[in-house]
């Protein structure tokens, strides 16, 4: 294998959606991104060359379009093949192949210009082979070992089109893959036990240290790497805060308009009673008038009948007495005036 000194090129070079605070590299990039850890992660993923060395390391620039948050994607050229790898720490995110599809391609042009490379030239063209790594150090054990463009999106047809994302969940005992599995473990679990950072951040340092996780490179990082961890921690907290603050607008702005609706529909229902109270008052009153004019009207006929019995007042004075009519007096003595 041809030797390489070891540099820092573009080959995905193309916009991305800007972040609200640029954060330059995860601990994750910054260990693998030097040569040293690089070859040492390269020959865990290819044992069988054992010609590499970490002068063939070439790291490229990955912008950040696999990951959403954090800038954790690591490009590394060596030799004949272009690696991609991503650390992945939550859900597996069901888009990542074509996503990693997408940036290949873009991958490839970037690499065709910076080697002033003439695609319509009729001559073959030699390109590195891709890798597509993913680096799981979620929770999650229902973790497949590959993905594939092709089964995620077009499952049951003709294979045309595909790309293989291989997922990587551990390493070897003792080597640099299995000492930055248990790194991040430790690191959640500090981070669980401390509300400060810096007093987790400190003891992870301490921890891993003593257990021999990464034990150079934090030694002769510390700074930088406590810097980084840091940074990721507040941007996190600042994501954490601004979805919460998100959700608590949504939550009053849907707490507002369901007291609105409520209110709305309280007041249609207090409409409504109201109307049917007046209604009812308004029903029973008649009731009531039409009652009392009964019980007058029983009253003064049984006082009509007893005056025309008992007394030789005239119609009209006795209909005049007891109020009624004068027809409905007359109706009355001609049964008991005979």
């Amino acid at each position: 294998m041809p030797k390489k000194k070891s540099t820092k090129s573009r080959i995905g070079a193309h916009s991305a959606a800007p972040m609200k605070r640029e954060i330059k590299a995860s601990v994750f990039t910054d260990l693998f991104g030097e040569p040293r850890y690089a070859i040492l992660l390269y020959r865990f993923l290819h044992p069988e060359d054992v010609d590499a060395t970490e002068s063939d390391v070439e790291v490229v620039t990955i912008e950040n379009i696999l990951t959403d948050n954090v800038k954790n994607d690591l490009g590394l050229l060596i030799g004949d093949r272009l690696l991609i790898l991503v650390e992945h720490q939550e859900k597996l995110d069901p888009n990542m192949p074509l996503r990693a599809y997408v940036y290949i391609a873009h991958s490839y042009n970037e690499y065709l210009k910076t080697r002033n490379i003439d695609l319509h030239s009729g001559k073959k063209i030699n390109l590195p082979k891709p890798e597509i790594y993913m680096v799981y150090t979620g929770a999650s054990k229902n973790v497949p070992k590959k993905i594939s463009l092709h089964d995620e999106f077009f499952p049951g047809t003709e294979r045309t089109i595909d790309l293989i994302i291989k997922v990587i969940t551990g390493g070897n005992p003792g080597d640099v893959v299995s000492q930055y599995f248990e790194f991040t473990r430790i690191c959640k679990e500090q981070y669980a036990l401390y509300r400060d950072p810096r007093v987790a951040i400190r003891e992870i340092f301490r921890i891993c240290i003593e257990r021999n996780v990464l034990r150079e490179y934090l030694l002769s990082k510390e700074k930088e790497v406590t810097s980084i961890m840091i940074s990721l921690y507040d941007a996190e907290e600042i994501q954490e805060r601004f979805i919460a603050r998100i959700r608590r607008e949504e939550r009053e702005e849907t707490e507002a308009r369901l007291n609105k609706e409520h209110s709305r529909r309280e007041a249609q229902l207090t409409n409504s009673f109201n109307r049917r109270e007046a209604q009812l008052k308004k029903s029973a009153e008649k009731a009531a008038e039409k009652a009392a004019e009964r019980t007058r009207l029983s009253e003064a006929t049984a006082t009509a009948k007893e005056l025309l019995a008992n007394t030789n007042l005239s119609v009209d004075v006795i209909a005049k007495s007891v109020r009624l009519s004068v027809a409905e007096v007359e109706k009355l003595a001609k049964r008991i005036r005979k």
